[in-house]
């Protein structure tokens, strides 16, 4: 039976149709077949501010990071005190990436910043006036060669945003176009196949990648989201190649295997599900940034029978830009 965390009978009905007609017994993973599912989605965040996305783990201190977009402020949550602490407060900050130097790179409203949170939490621009098509900034991952490549968004025009790749050495350029909302991005285990959504078309594309040269091309439609869906937001992949897909205006997470079958689905009690990162020691928890309906910001958190892809750390040189 495909995974489904409710206590809901309807949507376990709903789930059950979801599996016999998109699966096949050769499309399940192990995974998906156990008896007992993991527990359903728990509150480890009551209140992650105005609206917050971008999630990142830290491995190296086992601190969650996310921005509160409307709020100006980047927060910090050591996992093991459970100590959340707002470490940035100024121009709103889009997306953000940690570098391998223990650094963060902001991407923030008119610059690039680099933030320095072991020295008393120093900000220094590096890239300012920054020229880019679309409002602000949203999402970021990095590439095996320590690139990174940064979403943006742009209201009211479904063509106005894309992706921009940030070189190591400071050079900021366009590499995809043609959205109007760029969200959550995720590679397969090689790092050649880059999984990038498109809220304007509520799209999940695979891409094929070239790590030498940081191209994107070869773009095919992975999955196309029915309206009960909603619309996909953040992402994240598991070990198994499993694409974790973030649900607004449908409070929940799509499970779709590297097949292109889907083969669960996780429900939460909220209506927009904005990020998704995952974390802990065995990053085996998957951690969930969400809008409930009386428009309050949780983080939630939930344990999957897979652990998740490891992040990539940036390799911006600083003193070239």
């Amino acid at each position: 039976m495909t995974e489904l965390i409710s206590g809901d009978s309807i949507l376990l009905t709903f789930s059950f149709f979801l599996h016999t007609f998109f699966m096949s017994d050769e499309s399940v993973s192990a995974a998906t077949q156990v008896i007992a599912p993991p527990a359903a989605p728990e509150v480890l965040v009551e209140d992650a501010g105005k609206l917050p996305q971008n999630l990142w783990w830290d491995d190296r201190d086992e601190s969650l990071w996310w921005t509160d977009v409307e709020g100006g402020r980047l927060f910090r949550l050591n996992y093991k005190t459970r100590i959340q602490s707002a470490v940035y407060e100024g121009p709103s900050v889009g997306a953000f990436v940690p570098q391998e130097d223990g650094t963060w790179l902001l991407f923030r409203e008119k610059d690039v910043a680099l933030f320095d949170f072991d020295r008393h939490e120093q900000v220094v621009p590096l890239i300012e006036n920054v020229r880019m098509d679309g409002d602000r900034f949203n999402e970021a991952i990095v590439d095996a060669n320590g690139r990174i490549l940064v979403g943006t968004l742009r209201a009211r025009r479904s063509n106005g945003a894309g992706i921009y790749r940030l070189e190591t050495s400071g050079t900021l350029v366009k590499v995809l176009g043609g959205t109007g909302e760029s969200s959550g991005m995720g590679w397969n285990d090689k790092g050649d196949a880059l999984y990038w959504t498109c809220g304007t078309t509520r799209t999940i594309f695979r891409c094929r990648y070239d790590v030498k040269r940081g191209a994107i091309t070869n773009r095919q439609v992975f999955h196309e989201c029915i309206p009960e869906e909603g619309t996909p937001g953040g992402l994240a992949l598991d070990m198994e190649g499993t694409l974790w897909s973030a649900r607004r205006d449908a409070g929940g997470i799509l499970k779709i295997a590297a097949s292109r079958a889907l083969v669960g689905q996780v429900t939460f009690p909220a209506r927009h599900i904005t990020s998704l990162v995952f974390g802990g020691a065995d990053h085996r928890t998957l951690f969930a940034s969400a809008i409930t309906e009386e428009g309050l910001s949780k983080i939630f958190m939930l344990q999957s029978p897979v652990p998740g892809m490891p992040q990539r750390r940036a390799k911006v040189e600083r003193m070239k830009l």
